[in-house]
């Protein structure tokens, strides 16, 4: 048995490579989200404006992930995941030499495309060396994985940050990046590549630039105003350019996105909730270390520690749910479970003390969250891959990592708007009368409670959003279809 452990082409080497690999471009998805301050000292920019950071990253995430399977046909998997490597280290040492936004954002891009490549291609890895038995278990422990990565992502680098300087947070991806790729030479073999398929350079370039000019839009209407005519125009050219999108998605067969598999009712609805689900997770991520940092006056590490609770939960909660679930309804009730608990996760902010920061309401709020982060995670593999036959699971994975960082970036977006813009829930009705104006003190300290109000406010939103997710879901789970699934799982469900 030791023997077979220790053997290189032993599955779980792979696995270890992948969640290694991998665990970069899940981790940057979040780790400019504590130190902002330091951030914008050393580019020369605002903290509003350091949401470019991650919110682009996100989608330049979302955009790479079509990329993976159409490139594996044109090269080997060894080289393709260590030029992904390659190139995903490059971004990272542009970032940390950056001293302007826009260098910074050109290698956040190269980053997002790299890493948009190897994630699913470890999947791919997965389903081509675990056998059937164990490729649930497989990716349900990739699932986690990816979860606990994006949660860690705030604490390694408020970490990192504090005590050594927030451009080392980009360069210590060039040590772990080395030692992934000298784990892939190692543990990774080439297997017979799929017939290379047309590369579809006019699907990718409409999906990239109709997304691109959504995101310019959006992130650039702060400064032109909402209605200005440079806004109305990159929309409405964003608008003209997605739908040009869909139409050739329709008529090609070898699109760069397929949208056959949104033709089953019930993955489309596991897309919308995966959307929202991921909409709610990374707007929290996004606020949650800097509402400490300004509110309650932590430091990074500080913030970043308490982010990793739910890192904590997550793994508790998943381990234990891994090895007993076995039957698809029970995946749609995991789901379920999990979504509603990330979206009581952040609706419970709105009932945070006023004027004193309360550890232990925090750090509740945080296990509920990585809970309901855990389960949503680790259910949404097997659960697609018993709504779709054999030859759409590739095209399924694609949609779902896709959806999660689109989500991902949406996320991102929103609260960082709202966080501009959302009014206290009270306003100071001074006395109409003679009497002395309150103290100054006062005055400051009642800014402060509707600043903490105004936040807890955008996590009720982000809340709401994650029950229209939970909604989503059960309409999956009240309304089956057996019709729908696979032979094999519908066999192997009833027989457990």
């Amino acid at each position: 048995m030791k023997r077979g452990l220790l053997r290189r082409d032993n599955p779980w080497w792979i696995l270890l490579t992948v969640v290694i690999g991998t665990g970069m471009p899940f981790a940057d998805t979040t780790i400019t989200n504590v130190g902002r301050y330091y951030i914008v000292s050393g580019l020369g920019v605002t903290p509003y404006e350091t949401g470019w950071l991650t919110a682009g990253y996100s989608l330049a995430l979302a955009v790479g992930i079509p990329l993976a399977y159409r490139l594996r046909g044109f090269l080997e998997e060894k080289d393709l995941y260590s030029l992904s490597l390659l190139m995903f280290m490059a971004g990272s040492v542009v970032v940390a030499l950056s001293n302007r936004l826009s260098a910074a954002m050109i290698g956040r891009g190269l980053e997002g495309v790299a890493g948009g490549v190897l994630i699913p291609l470890a999947t791919t890895l997965l389903q081509e060396v675990f056998p059937d038995r164990l490729l649930p278990k497989a990716q349900s422990l990739f699932s986690l994985s990816a979860s606990v990565w994006v949660t860690l992502g705030p604490t390694i680098g408020g970490w990192i940050i504090d005590d050594i300087g927030w451009r080392w947070s980009f360069v210590i991806n060039v040590p772990i990046g080395c030692i992934s790729m000298l784990m892939a030479q190692s543990f990774l073999r080439n297997h017979p590549r799929t017939d290379p398929k047309p590369f579809d350079f006019p699907g990718i370039f409409l999906l990239a630039t109709s997304l691109g000019l959504f995101f310019t839009a959006y992130m650039s209407a702060e400064w032109f105003g909402w209605h200005s005519g440079f806004i109305a125009h990159l929309e409405m050219g964003a608008s003209v350019i997605f739908c040009f999108f869909l139409f050739r998605s329709l008529l090609f067969r070898e699109a760069i996105l397929s949208l056959e598999v949104l033709e089953n009712p019930r993955f489309a609805l596991l897309i919308l909730a995966v959307f929202l689900q991921a909409t709610q997770s990374f707007g929290r991520l996004y606020l949650l270390a800097p509402f400490l940092e300004k509110n309650d006056r932590f430091q990074a590490h500080h913030a970043g520690a308490i982010v990793a609770v739910g890192a904590i939960a997550e793994i508790l909660v998943s381990l234990s749910f891994l090895l007993h679930v076995r039957n698809p309804r029970q995946w749609s009730l995991l789901l379920a479970y999990g979504v509603f608990l990330v979206a009581i996760s952040n609706v419970d902010f709105l009932f945070l003390p006023a004027n004193v920061f309360d550890m232990a309401f925090t750090v509740q709020s945080q296990l509920l969250f990585g809970a309901g982060l855990s389960l949503a995670q680790i259910s949404l593999g097997p659960l697609s891959r018993s709504f779709l036959p054999s030859n759409r699971f590739r095209s399924s994975a694609t949609w779902l990592l896709f959806a999660q960082f689109l989500g991902g970036a949406w996320g991102t977006m929103l609260s960082r708007h709202l966080v501009h813009h959302i009014r206290p829930v009270f306003r100071l009705d001074l006395p109409q009368t003679s009497s002395p104006a309150p103290p100054l003190s006062s005055l400051h300290l009642l800014q402060q409670i509707a600043g903490e109000y105004t936040a807890n406010m955008i996590f009720l939103d982000l809340g709401l959003l994650g029950l229209l997710g939970c909604a989503a879901v059960l309409a999956l789970f009240l309304f089956p279809g057996p019709d729908d699934m696979n032979p094999a799982d519908s066999g192997q469900s009833s027989g457990s």
